[in-house]
């Protein structure tokens, strides 16, 4: 004998004199399907105690502390929210990452299980800094509510950051990559719109030709992630105007936007064209931090150069900046298209 409650959330199935409450912790997604966790406590007295402990079980008659997953559905329905979207789907994805340890009491855990499952789940060093963080959000609610006393996440050591996504274009991988645009490389293009604004993969995305205000040199409407990214315009210099007049020239969309691509097919057709470029295989965010890079060198303020990122923190704005490589070697308006070709 099954009774379900009518809200969902949780069923008691009577065994023998007793009753069992059933709940639905979360949901894998295996060969392409989803399959639901469930978990099961048993020995209530009556149909009405069990419903209650499926409706909210946090933790048993026993005193157990509650599990990371419980802690979780807390701070998802609370702290979330206030999240960017981006930063909501990483921690989305950091918590499937760390599925197997997610319904543990939070208490009965060890730095050892938390430093494996990291190490087994995520790889690089942005993910694994993702579960580190997130768990450590966890770890301070069963602080509050003295399940427990430390932060173990804390203990989380990360995996090396790849130093290959810290380095911006040189000087002649510039030149190089305007070359081909000189003959004729269309996509390339993009590349370039990134590097002389700073401009996200995500923002490029986004962007429709009406965002574009061509007395201004401003560029208003895709900022991506936080409120500073969203409310500052890009700024785009007379060097490359033409460029982009010529994106927006060459777009075919019906709705506006100026890259006509999904995500793979551009991430595909961006690594093709460094390479038939002859410039190094960097990811799109080094286009990012080549910009940062190149108006530090050209002694650019950095008040500036934090607006032109559109960084809140100057802090963060450092960790674009990369003056002891060879890369950009005068501001990011200073570098016209003479020079970049010759």
């Amino acid at each position: 004998m099954t009774h379900k409650r009518g809200n969902g959330a949780g069923t008691a199935r009577k065994r023998g004199t007793t009753w069992t409450a059933i709940w639905t912790i979360g949901t894998v997604l295996e060969d392409d399907k989803v399959r639901q966790i469930r978990r099961t406590k048993g020995g209530f007295r009556t149909k009405t105690e069990a419903l209650a402990f499926a409706a909210q079980p946090t933790s048993d008659s026993n005193g157990q502390a509650p599990s990371l997953y419980s802690y979780w559905e807390t701070w998802k329905n609370n702290e979330l929210p206030k999240l960017g979207k981006s930063k909501q789907t990483a921690y989305k994805i950091a918590k499937a990452k760390m599925e197997a340890i997610m319904f543990r009491p939070i208490d009965k855990l060890t730095i050892k299980e938390l430093q494996a499952e990291v190490d087994i789940k995520a790889a690089t060093y942005y993910t694994a800094k993702d579960c580190k963080t997130r768990l450590s959000h966890l770890y301070r609610m069963g602080i509050a509510e003295e399940w427990i006393h430390t932060n173990l996440a804390d203990f989380i050591n990360l995996p090396p950051l790849d130093e290959k996504e810290l380095q911006p274009f040189s000087e002649i991988e510039l030149h190089k990559l305007w070359d081909i645009y000189g003959k004729g490389e269309y996509f390339v293009g993009f590349i370039l719109l990134m590097i002389y604004t700073g401009m996200m993969p995500g923002e490029l995305f986004q962007l429709k030709k009406d965002m574009i205000n061509w007395d201004t040199y401003e560029i208003k409407g895709c900022g991506l992630k936080t409120k500073k990214r969203k409310e500052t315009p890009i700024v785009f210099s007379e060097v490359i105007a033409p460029l982009l007049l010529d994106l927006c020239q060459q777009s075919q969309s019906r709705v506006g936007n100026v890259l006509c691509m999904n995500r793979d097919k551009f991430y595909t057709k961006y690594h093709d064209t460094l390479k038939l470029a002859g410039v190094r295989d960097l990811p799109p965010y080094s286009c990012r931090h080549t910009t940062a890079t190149a108006l530090a060198l050209g002694n650019i303020a950095p008040s500036v150069i934090q607006e032109v990122m559109r960084h809140t923190k100057f802090s963060t704005t450092q960790r674009y900046i990369h003056p002891d490589m060879a890369s950009a070697h005068h501001a990011i308006n200073s570098l016209d298209k003479g020079k970049a070709t010759k």
